[in-house]
């Protein structure tokens, strides 16, 4: 398998997908009540985190690239 760039972004937005899902199965099994805005929330505060991650990481790749750059 060929080896790829590791994606903090994908994982956070994975794992909130995720997250929200096991609240969907548990309103649906009537576990537990699931407000719209809170469904609401969930995603968007996912989203949010998700650029974040996003941002840093690019920001991290950018600094090391440019110091291997200036390496001999």
């Amino acid at each position: 398998m060929r080896r790829h760039r590791f994606e903090p972004a994908a994982l956070v937005m994975g794992l909130v997908l995720i997250t929200l899902t096991v609240f969907f199965l548990l309103d649906a099994g009537g576990v537990w009540d699931l407000h719209p805005w809170t469904a609401g929330a969930l995603a968007f505060g996912g989203l949010v985190l998700a650029a974040a991650a996003g941002i840093v990481t690019q920001a991290a790749r950018t600094v090391r690239a440019r110091r291997e750059r200036r390496r001999p």
